[in-house]
């Protein structure tokens, strides 16, 4: 009897010691790792603009976490990165805001660098992204001509500045009135042309063929600033620079657009611009309810529990099986030792 006992003696054993190893976990609470991510979104680039809002996405994977951001620049006078503006503080678990800059901190026409440092369950630094600005204005068109070849045509010829390659593109305008706004609702015709270099451009007035129009032109450089304004000496103007949105929405130059053609002189027609100048597309960004779930710490003993913990019915179901073996081998080997 004895023998039939000690062969089973070892099952009991390891059936006693997976008990107790069950309940001596079952109390246990395993420690959460959480992490806190942070995300920085391209501003519109290069600009004219030194006031935009620089947009942020951070987040925490402890749902509870106050979360703080810092935001910081680099500039031409920099050393390294310096902080501006107040930290921000989001909503637990993190959310998105915006850095915002101002004349101030772009002082100077330079590539700025910026980039924020987030605070909460760890101290992350976002990826940096730079911003090309630049406020100066390029050289006033010169040697302003306006012909009508016909009766319901009109060609607009000049020089662009020799402003050391600013100029890009010259806009032309047009109203019925002397006295107008120089603005996209009065806008007709765009040409890209470079400095220094002779261009010309048409405008089809048909059907109102017998009508008068009055013209202006202004050049732009690739940061969305405006010349001053030249045209017919009758012409009394309002010059409207240029308005833009931030947070990745355009920003700088006027849309291309208009009617008639344009060309420069001896070089044929040259291909229409892209889309507005500096336009950079806006990257979504994240969402708070899409951050990752909190990581459970990689030890063995810490995943088995976990897993306990997580299929409750299964457990319980196993270790009734367990207990019932345990008392039948019990009652059916303890008693013949005896």
């Amino acid at each position: 009897m004895k023998s039939a006992f000690g062969g089973n003696k070892k099952l009991i054993v390891n059936i006693v010691g997976l008990l107790i190893l069950f309940f001596a976990f079952a109390g246990t609470s395993f420690a959460v790792t959480y992490s806190t991510s942070v995300r920085l979104q391209q501003p519109s680039t290069p600009t004219n603009k030194d006031t935009f809002n620089i947009t942020f996405v951070a987040l925490d994977t402890n749902p509870s976490q106050v979360v703080t951001v810092q935001c910081q620049k680099k500039g031409p006078g920099d050393a390294d990165f310096v902080n501006f503006g107040s930290p921000i503080t989001l909503s637990n678990g993190g959310n998105t805001d915006n850095c915002q800059t101002s004349s101030g901190i772009l002082n100077q026409n330079a590539t700025y660098q910026f980039r924020v440092i987030a605070n909460g369950s760890s101290n992350p630094t976002s990826n940096t992204v730079s911003v090309d600005f630049n406020n100066s204005t390029p050289g006033t068109p010169v040697n302003y001509n306006k012909e009508k070849p016909d009766n319901c045509t009109y060609k607009i010829s000049f020089r662009t500045a020799n402003d050391s390659g600013k100029t890009i593109k010259v806009v032309l305008y047009r109203s019925t009135d002397t006295n107008f706004s120089v603005d996209s609702g009065h806008q007709v015709n765009t040409l890209s042309i470079g400095s220094d270099t002779d261009g010309s451009m048409t405008d089809n007035v048909s059907p109102n063929c017998n009508t008068t129009y009055y013209y202006v032109i202004r050049a732009f450089d690739v940061y969305g600033n405006g010349s001053g304004v030249v045209g017919d000496s009758s012409v009394t103007t309002t010059t409207v620079n240029p308005t833009t949105t931030t947070s990745g929405a355009a920003q700088g130059a006027i849309p291309v657009g208009g009617t008639g053609g344009g060309q420069v002189l001896g070089e044929g027609t040259k291909a229409a611009e892209k889309g507005v100048l500096g336009t950079e597309s806006a990257k979504p960004s994240p969402s708070v309810a899409s951050r990752p779930p909190a990581k459970i710490s990689q030890n063995p003993v810490a995943q088995s529990a976990n897993w306990v913990f997580t299929h409750k019915k299964i457990s319980l179901l196993v270790l009734v099986v367990l207990g019932a073996i345990a008392f039948y081998l019990y009652r059916r080997f303890g008693k013949r030792v005896e």
